[in-house]
């Protein structure tokens, strides 16, 4: 179509005549089958031109044609004036970026008049409701729309069982490519994530019914995504970043439960980052700044709810990791990853290495400096004798820090109905030595930062301390400590709690600093602070890192409980498993890990592991 300036094409929607554009044979490319775009969150450069770029290779006419719709960003008439303005900051953006995009590429001379990302007034149920507002849709200048991020519950409030949902559909059945982004995204599958009930987090998602999901089987609803989204997924958005692996695991988990066989696929898309869906049959062209995660319970044995709060406990569930330019696809209906378009078929899971100790052992989370901490109490209830519990600091970054953690566990410990005497040793005053612990009823390990870890082993008096009390008597160890348990760690500083950006730095190929640990727990590396450090990419870079250990995350105010030759959850939260050993790994274009086979498991309190 003739090129519009920008104001025109915003204001053009929101008071266009008053006729209806009849259907036509040619939207777009009327041949071209349905495309999903969902993009996990922001506006960030490499995402928007890729999705305009899609949306060219399917368009007509002599320009690119994108619609804008705002309707996950709230529809208080208050914020109505400043909504359409921000939005409108948006469409401004994304008609740049595409112009950029379409003007630097072989397409240039296919669109001389470049792109128009015109704003629709969906903001509220009213505007949805009056079809002058969503005509544009059944236009056959339209090629592609983009939907904002916001609140999807508000989006589907705004836009289910409307005349704008109905011209979005059939515009989504004439060939038009629809992308958007975090509620956006997560409007594109008609299962869709809601969110977290008020007492959900990232941290206890894995419980049930602390993440919120819309089903989408009764269309009359509004509480579902989009009336042509996929059927056969589940996406979610933001995921690397912010920790949402437990709770794709929790929807696709009640996925295999309410419908059947493997559920639907779990499909994770990170911030500024995508996937092309097509026919709601393959995945495919992942593009942008990060990765996509997939997670198929084809594999996987049957979900279950244990504990007080009913945590997930399941084995083998295969994911993928879908980076940009490693050739890979996936396709939905056969549950069938591919490579440069060669079918890939899984190894079958192997089971996990045995967890044995001489003495009880328990491995914590982190946080288990509480009184009310089950692993703490789980610790103490298994120390035996009349000599004290010793607790040692290692590897804090200051005097000051090692002396508050020593405090606050021994005040942790007698709260939790120790009656004996408790006695501490800061690593950082002095070397420890096995003689120190000579009489010790049981002893508590707890480390600060874990690129602090690697000078605390170089001391041979303080690593003999440590296998020597595995053997004589029962030890915990929480935090950093707990990492050079294993056969390996990582020695990365370690994140904040929360800690976006480095979320998202954990699933690059070149991110783990891995040093030999202590070997204590043979076959596994640990990790603490899964859930609320978001470190979910740590147990992927360290398995290509270094396959042959499984590598096991371990979430605050837990640990994993190993007695004789078998492992236990103990705690409140989870112990999650991703074993890589038949995994392919594919480092991406843009420095983002790929991965294919990588089997997660995931348990819950009293749950067995190994």
């Amino acid at each position: 179509m003739a090129r519009l300036s920008r104001t025109f094409a915003i204001a053009l929607a929101v008071s266009c005549a008053g006729f209806t554009i009849s259907p036509s044979a040619d939207a777009a490319d009327p041949s071209a089958p349905q495309l999903l775009l969902p993009i996990g969150g922001g506006y960030e450069t490499t995402a928007l031109r890729t999705f305009s770029l899609e949306v060219a290779a399917r368009a007509t006419g002599a320009t690119v044609d994108i619609l804008v719709v705002p309707s996950s960003y709230g529809d208080a008439p208050e914020d109505r004036e400043t909504n359409l303005r921000q939005a409108g900051t948006r469409a401004a953006q994304l008609d740049r970026e595409c112009d950029t995009a379409v003007a630097n590429s072989p397409l240039s001379t296919r669109f001389p008049g470049g792109c128009t990302a015109t704003l629709l007034t969906l903001l509220d149920r009213n505007d949805a409701l009056n079809p002058l507002n969503s005509n544009a849709f059944r236009s056959p200048e339209t090629d592609g729309a983009f939907i904002l991020g916001g609140d999807q519950d508000v989006a589907m409030q705004v836009l289910a069982n409307t005349p704008a949902e109905a011209s979005m559909n059939y515009a989504a059945s004439r060939g038009v490519a629809f992308g958007g982004t975090s509620a956006g995204n997560a409007v594109e599958s008609r299962s869709m994530g809601a969110g977290y009930t008020a007492a959900g987090y990232p941290e206890n998602a894995m419980e049930r019914d602390k993440a919120l999901i819309f089903w989408g089987d009764d269309p009359s609803t509004d509480q579902r995504g989009l009336i042509f989204g996929s059927k056969r997924t589940i996406l979610d958005q933001h995921f690397h970043q912010r920790g949402r692996f437990g709770r794709l695991l929790s929807y696709t988990a009640q996925s295999v439960e309410r419908y059947g066989g493997a559920g639907k696929l779990g499909v994770g898309v990170d911030y500024g980052t995508g996937v092309a869906i097509t026919n709601d049959q393959t995945i495919s062209r992942p593009f942008g700044e990060s990765s996509s995660a997939l997670m198929d319970f084809t594999t996987a044995s049957q979900p279950q709810w244990v504990g007080p709060n009913q945590t997930l406990t399941v084995r083998n569930v295969l994911t993928h990791l879908m980076a940009p330019g490693t050739g890979m696809s996936y396709d939905i209906v056969a549950r069938k990853a591919s490579v440069n378009g060669e079918p890939r078929t899984a190894a079958k899971p192997s089971a996990l290495p045995a967890l044995t100790s001489k003495r009880p052992l328990l491995l914590g989370g982190g946080q288990n400096d509480s009184a009310t901490s089950g692993a703490l109490r789980a610790f103490v209830g298994s120390a035996i004798g009349k000599g004290p519990i010793v607790v040692i600091a290692a590897g804090y970054s200051s005097g000051t820090d090692s002396s508050a953690a020593l405090a606050s566990y021994s005040k942790a410990i007698k709260g939790a109905g120790w009656k004996g005497s408790v006695t501490t040793k800061a690593h950082s005053t002095g070397s420890i030595n096995p003689s120190a612990l000579a009489n010790a009823s049981a002893v508590l390990f707890v480390g600060g930062d874990q690129q602090n870890m690697p000078k605390v082993l170089q001391d041979k008096g303080f690593v003999q301390a440590v296998k020597v009390a595995t053997t004589k008597t029962t030890v915990m160890t929480d935090g950093a400590m707990t990492a050079v348990m294993g056969k390996d760690y990582f020695a990365n500083p370690d994140p904040e709690l929360f800690d976006e950006d480095a979320a998202i730095e954990a699933f690059r190929a070149d991110y783990p600093v891995l040093k030999p640990g202590l070997g204590i727990v043979a076959g596994y590396r640990l990790d603490p602070y899964l859930t609320e450090g978001y470190r979910w990419g740590r147990l992927y870079t360290g398995a290509k890192a270094s396959p042959s250990a499984i590598s096991t995350g371990i979430s605050e105010k837990t640990a994993l409980q190993i007695s004789g030759g078998s492992g236990t959850v103990v705690g409140e939260r989870s112990v999650v498993t991703a074993d890589g050993r038949s995994a392919r790994w594919l480092p991406g274009s843009n420095g983002a890990l790929g991965g294919l086979d990588v089997y997660l498991s995931t348990f819950g309190p009293s749950a067995r592991v190994g």
